[in-house]
């Protein structure tokens, strides 16, 4: 510490003192002469006196005893807005409780393996029952009812019993057939099912049917199936070069309402549509020289998803590993496009409209801010040669080596997504952007039942979050070997409920 000599100043850059020299003789911003010492003196002493009240006010500041304390501090706490941030994805997720299952085989179909694909329906407003439509063998097309106790909640095969059934036998009833069967989804505006097939063909083949309903005044539920629910099965297709005989179709995405179209359809070699006609036409097809990119740029297309607050923005990705950005109302070669280290098998836009989940091979679960992650034109490069995308945050404990057909949905409310691993387990994960920051992290939601999880057959195919009529939450559905299990948010036993 300089001493404080009279008539000295002490410069403490230089360490050295000079003289205090008058304003009208020194240099204009020299540190020394009197003007800007007596400046200087004032500064300092007002830092002084801020940091002593900083001070006091700091120490008259005391956190209450209350808040220390683990069951009522916690209530406080949560109040006060000192809660973590993942509070409502964890909340949600220890909620969620195994509610009893509905088995698909019986002694007419058998099957040793998971179901392959599956959609459930939650549309039946007048009975409050779910319906599904699944395959256990890629071939045969098969559809239920998910019929739960309003006493309990509990879903069970019996109470199917309850309903008019079309038939001698109760569900599961058998629709249609189709060879290689990769997805199932229903679009609401048309009320169509819509089923693909992968079957490798000169021609890419979905196929898409109405239910039949019941009037308001009929007992039986909203949606007929079976045999009384007997209609129209469209066979639409959509002819792709003569050269080639392999297309196929491996997933399909329904367009949102307001859309000209009536959904989206990933296949072998590029991406298609059918408009609100029921015509099939390309949208990006795949080809030697297509939209002066690399000829595999369109590859097998596995994951096809709309932005969530956008009926143009289409995200779709698969083999190889770059997930396109496209507009609808532009033309393919200036779509941009992310490049990711494996194959893609999931894609999900979040509640934030520029965040998005991608799941894919080489165990890769990440979440992408699509304005930040460093997208590129299409006809700047080559998509699967091009610097990987940077996530918002990568998602550790994901295990997925090599499962194209994989079980992955998300819930946007709560945050959680579910997501099957190649060992035959299920795990959920908040994707909200607190929690653990950026960069890696685990991010795994705990749930006793559904940690309990391991299929004995691989790989869990089907997973889907989907509202029973008049729900507030939704129910996570798991086709586990034959059986649609479901889990509610809810309490094991009513008895438990205050």
């Amino acid at each position: 510490m300089p001493l404080k000599l009279p008539g000295l100043y002490y410069d403490k850059q230089r360490r050295r003192y000079f003289k205090v020299e008058n304003s009208s003789t020194a240099p204009r911003d020299a540190a020394w002469s009197s003007d800007n010492v007596k400046k200087r003196k004032i500064q300092d002493a007002e830092a002084a006196a801020a940091l002593r009240r900083m001070t006091l006010h700091k120490n008259r500041i005391a956190r209450s005893r209350v808040l220390e304390e683990p069951l009522m501090g916690g209530f406080f706490a949560r109040e006060c807005g000192d809660a973590p941030a993942d509070l409502v994805a964890a909340s949600f997720a220890q909620g969620l409780v195994g509610m009893g299952k509905l088995p698909l085989a019986d002694a007419r179909w058998h099957s040793d393996t998971n179901i392959k694909h599956m959609f459930v329906a939650g549309k039946d407003e007048k009975t409050g029952i779910c319906t599904a439509y699944a395959t256990l063998d890629e071939l045969t097309l098969l559809s239920t009812y998910v019929p739960r106790d309003p006493a309990t909640g509990r879903v069970h095969r019996r109470l199917i019993s309850n309903y008019v059934r079309p038939a001698s036998h109760v569900a599961p009833y058998r629709e249609l057939a189709v060879p290689q069967i990769s997805d199932i989804k229903y679009h609401e505006r048309s009320n169509r099912i819509l089923v693909t097939s992968r079957a490798p063909s000169s021609e890419v083949s979905m196929w898409a049917f109405v239910p039949k309903t019941t009037g308001p005044n009929d007992p039986r539920p909203s949606w007929l199936i079976g045999r009384n629910g007997v209609t129209l099965y469209l066979n639409i297709k959509g002819s792709g070069d003569p050269t080639y005989n392999d297309y196929a179709a491996n997933t399909v995405c329904p367009a949102p309402v307001g859309s000209p179209n009536i959904c989206m359809v990933g296949t072998s070699r590029g991406l298609t549509h059918v408009d609100s006609s029921g015509n099939m036409r390309w949208t990006s097809p795949w080809g030697p020289g297509k939209y002066f990119c690399h000829p595999e740029a369109f590859r097998d297309v596995f994951a096809v998803e709309f932005q969530r607050s956008h009926r143009d923005l289409i995200l779709f990705g698969g083999r190889p590993g770059a997930l396109f950005v496209a507009d609808l109302r532009t033309h393919p070669s200036v779509w941009d496009h992310l490049d990711l280290p494996a194959p893609i098998t999931h894609v999900r836009s979040l509640a934030n409209d520029h965040q998005v989940l991608v799941a894919g091979l080489r165990d890769t679960l990440r979440v992408l801010d699509l304005r930040f992650a460093g997208r590129q034109c299409i006809n700047r490069g080559t998509p699967h040669v091009t610097a990987p995308a940077q996530p918002l945050f990568a998602i550790d404990g994901y295990r997925n080596a090599a499962q194209i057909n994989i079980g992955l949905d998300y819930d946007p409310e709560s945050g959680v997504a579910a997501a099957a691993h190649d060992d035959g387990t299920v795990k959920l994960y908040s994707v909200r952007n607190g929690g653990s920051g950026g960069g890696s992290g685990s991010r795994r939601l705990a749930n006793r039942d559904l940690d309990r999880v391991r299929s004995r057959h691989g790989a869990i195919h089907c997973i889907q979050f989907q509202r029973f009529p008049g729900d507030a939450t939704p129910t996570l559905f798991v086709g586990e070997h034959s059986n649609i299990n479901a889990y509610s948010f809810g309490v094991d036993d009513p008895e438990d409920e205050a």
